[in-house]
């Protein structure tokens, strides 16, 4: 906006410029006595022009204007979305509106809930999985029946770095009647299509150890090298219908529930791990 205060100046010049040619009296003393004070008030001239730029570019400068939105823990602004069964698409849901379910887990802390111990699990794991396998050539040489799991309409599988994706059918029928059921819990509080995330399922020995190189809080007894154990997200869930998300307090909570009434009818064992922000859960 520097040209505003620049045409100033220059309308200024033209005005002295009429006036010295038309007025005939005009002397050559006069006139260099004013091409002095002419450039005397150049500099005045000049901060006037900037300081009009200055006003105007303030006032009709650019209309982007900073993203001050806050990220509510309750309540955040987006969550994410797989465009495709499979989950290999992923996105946010841009400017979408928050909803609240009612939910009814109690309320109390969920690691005070979900607190059987890997001990306890591990007793579950031995019975009803098959031997620890070093190497997944290993897998060819198990006594118990394997079911391959994949994303389906009741959850999905996160990327599985460092596990497989097979599961006892024990523990492969659970897995899916956890998902429906929270699927069916969230459909009739008045929510709609979200499967639930399953970030972990079977490990070898050799994974299990590079595990325990990156994570402290993995241990060498886990429940994951007998097929028989999944860990599910509480902190991430697929969104399969952006026309109403939903809180992400109130899907962890609704899938608190549906985990607990598992519990209470002997089906699994539950830790709410709060670092790896997952419930690892073991079929009995």
């Amino acid at each position: 906006m520097l040209k505003w205060g620049f045409f100033v100046i220059y309308l200024y010049l033209c005005y002295l410029k009429q006036k010295m040619i038309t007025t005939a009296w005009w002397s050559l003393y006069k006139s260099r006595q004013m091409n002095l004070n002419i450039l005397r008030l150049l500099p005045l001239l000049l901060l006037m022009g900037l300081a009009l730029a200055s006003i105007t570019s303030c006032g009709h400068g650019s209309k982007e204007q900073q993203d001050t939105t806050a990220w509510d823990y309750k309540a955040p602004p987006a969550m994410p979305i797989n465009r495709s069964i499979t989950g290999d698409s992923m996105g946010l849901i841009a400017d979408a509106e928050i909803h609240r379910l009612p939910t009814y887990i109690e309320q109390r802390p969920l690691k005070e809930i979900f607190n059987d111990t890997n001990a306890l699990q591990l007793v579950a794991a031995e019975k009803n999985g098959f031997k620890p396998i070093s190497s997944l050539s290993d897998a060819y040489h198990i006594d118990k029946p394997l079911i391959r799991i994949f994303s389906c309409d009741a959850y999905m599988l996160d990327d599985l770095s460092a596990s497989v994706p097979y599961l006892v059918p024990k523990a492969a029928q659970l897995l899916k009647e956890i998902g429906y059921a929270f699927q069916d819990s969230v459909r009739k509080r008045g929510g709609k299509a979200y499967r639930i995330k399953v970030t972990s399922v079977t490990r070898t020995e050799y994974s299990v150890s590079k595990l325990i190189r990156r994570n402290r809080a993995a241990t060498e007894n886990s429940c994951h090298r007998y097929g028989t154990t999944v860990d599910i997200s509480w902190v991430k869930f697929d969104c399969l219908d952006p026309t109403m998300v939903v809180s992400l307090e109130d899907l962890k909570n609704i899938l608190a529930e549906v985990v607990q009434d598992f519990r209470r009818q002997g089906r699994c064992y539950a830790i709410f791990e709060r670092k790896s922000g997952c419930l690892h859960i073991t079929v009995r």
